[in-house]
């Protein structure tokens, strides 16, 4: 993967996310309850509760091979169809669902090229996906394109002024530390991370923001406290993660420049 992001090439990068998928069916195909979740569990939560009375067809956009999210939203009148880039990875939402009793609609298809229908959903989510796609406003433009006038969608993608990060580079710099921004990012297969603002204007012409919500952190007291403090503005920005409920901006879409 490092050598896939060093290259920086989209299709050696969606070539590699392929293989991953791949190796974890390998790895957990004997095993799914123990597939990995590969997003936080603390972002859980917050995404399904902006889900909150949105029923009918949802689409979980990035499932990854443990589809915590989409299992916990299945039924209230609820059909949830699971998609991911590569075949191994969806095989193994499926299977890891099965196992909690969910039956869920597994599609293999690519976020930037969504393979349904306009207006075909009437809301989704779409978590720690976002900073992975080679032309992230592709990405949006299409979640808007599948969504129905009226649906609402939950996006989720880390911060990278999350108090937590600050600390850590408050630190490097205390030690006379200067590293790339990339060194800080979640995960090292991130191609980019978002502010609050810049993650509200790469959604901004395609979707409309009614509603925030922050992410914390688990563990000893000062994770909470931190989690207490981020929760509402201002300090929200620099929450662990940017989540916003969004619905269609407008029923004709622009097609955004790559």
């Amino acid at each position: 993967m490092a050598e896939a992001f060093a290259d920086g090439g989209e299709r050696r990068i969606k070539r590699t996310y392929v293989q991953l998928g791949e190796l974890l069916e390998q790895a957990y195909g004997d095993d799914v309850a123990a597939a990995p979740l590969l997003s936080l569990p603390e972002t859980v939560p917050v995404v399904t509760r902006l889900l909150d009375g949105i029923g009918g067809l949802l689409l979980d956009a990035g499932c990854g091979p443990n589809p915590e999210a989409a299992i916990s939203l299945t039924g209230q009148n609820r059909r949830l169809v699971i998609l991911d880039i590569a075949v191994g990875t969806v095989r193994l939402a499926r299977a890891r669902a099965a196992a909690n009793g969910v039956d869920l609609l597994g599609v293999v298809g690519d976020v930037e090229a969504l393979p349904f229908k306009a207006d075909a959903f009437a809301g989704g989510l779409c978590d720690d996906t976002i900073e992975h796609l080679p032309h992230d406003a592709l990405g949006v433009r299409e979640l808007s394109r599948v969504l129905a006038v009226g649906g609402v969608m939950a996006l989720a993608t880390p911060n990278r002024r999350a108090l937590s990060v600050l600390v850590r580079r408050s630190r490097d710099l205390l030690r006379g530390r200067r590293l790339e921004p990339r060194h800080y990012y979640a995960a090292g297969s991130h191609l980019r991370e978002y502010t609050w603002p810049e993650f509200e204007r790469l959604v901004e012409p395609w979707m409309h923001v009614r509603g925030r919500a922050a992410v914390g952190w688990a563990g000893g007291w000062h994770q909470r406290l931190a989690t207490v403090a981020t929760a509402r503005p201002p300090l929200r920005r620099f929450s662990r993660m940017v989540v916003l409920a969004v619905e269609r901006a407008h029923p004709q879409d622009p097609k955004p420049a790559v």
